[in-house]
């Protein structure tokens, strides 16, 4: 009689994932695809390490996030949580030689804690690039048309790049004076598109007239690019935050005579995210998933924490979720396998022989009689 075996012996942790067969090759050939884009955009490959010194993902969207331990050393350490904070740090060191911009482009697992009641993973596969340094329009532009570009060579259909800058809700902050805390309730609010919510959280707070007005608005500026016209009246209380709604007008002009209207639109109301940006952040949504494929932006101050200031630009791409959108879209993006030839013989030698044989001319071959 077989003893019972622990769960713990033949089932994976939840939050982390498994791939066989089928499921495996569909999402290589993924990669395969938006890699082979990157590298028509001249961006060079770097594999990172899997782990570094806790304190290089030091923030406080990943603090609590990172799967920590320690080394024999002593050292804290850290399973990478993100690449952009790695590829910032080796930007400073192992290519501090490197004149901007430097072009670097990454696929791999990140690991992030997320409760299990939350039903989300904590292993995920990324493809993503990050522009370090160099002119900062042409490197806004340059990433979203390259985002744009993985997804039209997967096949991926009805899918939208939704833009929005930082700056406009840190401009209009400018005037307010509030706390970390409070502003982290009005953050939410905004975000949720909760105009009730965002006059709530203002409610007796020291904040001129026009500049809670703006903020009230925020959450409904989203649509289509006419909306930055509405955003330039609407703003106009607050110069940082029009500035802001300039550069982020600049990128999206450019990117309208590059033929890419009809894959834009524009969320000033977006101020979710990592703590690093400080520009542009666009996140990729597709029609049939609830969530977004991937997104960006821009983070001038990050490189200056390692020793290196420039200013920097980079996005990424979930594969599981890439893998999602394309199966709803009924979009493949790698051709079936021939079928694999029998080979077999009573001699080992001798089959081995004529596997060998048959691989040299490209066939797929399955040694032995079996199935």
């Amino acid at each position: 009689m077989a003893l019972p075996l622990d769960h713990r012996l033949v089932q994976i942790p939840p939050g982390v994932q498994c791939f066989v067969g089928e499921e495996a090759r569909r999402r290589r050939a993924i990669e395969s695809v938006v890699t082979a884009v990157f590298e028509g955009w001249d961006y060079d490959e770097i594999i990172p390490p899997l782990y570094d010194y806790a304190d290089v993902f030091e923030g406080a969207a990943l603090s609590g996030k990172t799967f920590s331990f320690l080394g024999r050393d002593g050292s804290v350490l850290a399973l990478r949580p993100d690449f952009t904070s790695l590829l910032a740090k080796i930007a400073a060191g192992r290519l501090a030689e490197l004149p901007p911009p430097i072009r670097l482009y990454y696929a791999g697992e990140v690991l992030r804690y997320e409760p299990p009641k939350a039903g989300r993973q904590s292993e995920l596969y990324q493809m993503g690039l990050e522009r370090l340094g160099g002119e900062r329009a042409l490197g806004d532009a340059e990433v979203v048309a390259i985002a744009v570009e993985c997804l039209e060579a997967l096949g991926a259909k009805d899918f939208v790049l939704v833009l929005g800058h930082v700056g406009v809700f840190a401009g209009l902050l400018e005037a307010c004076s509030l706390e970390p805390a409070q502003v982290e309730i009005l953050r939410a609010r905004v975000e949720s598109k909760d105009a009730t919510g965002v006059r709530d959280a203002l409610r007796g707070r020291p904040v001129p007239e026009a500049a809670r007005d703006a903020l009230v608005r925020l959450g409904q500026l989203a649509g289509g690019l006419e909306v930055l016209d509405e955003a330039k009246r609407a703003l106009g209380c607050a110069p940082a935050a029009r500035a802001a709604v300039d550069e982020l007008a600049a990128t999206a002009s450019a990117l309208v005579e590059a033929g890419l209207r009809n894959r834009l639109a524009i969320d000033l109301g977006e101020v979710r995210g990592l703590d690093y940006y400080t520009g542009l952040i666009f996140r990729v949504y597709a029609r049939g998933l609830g969530f977004e494929v991937g997104g960006g932006g821009r983070y001038d101050s990050l490189l200056a924490r390692f020793g290196r200031p420039m200013p920097a630009v980079g996005f990424m791409l979930g594969l599981d979720r890439l893998a999602l959108l394309l199966d709803r879209h009924g979009a493949r993006t790698e051709g079936a396998r021939s079928p694999a030839v029998p080979v077999a013989s009573s001699r080992v030698g001798d089959a081995l022989g004529d596997a060998r044989a048959k691989r040299a001319q490209g066939a797929r071959v399955r040694l032995g009689n079996g199935g």
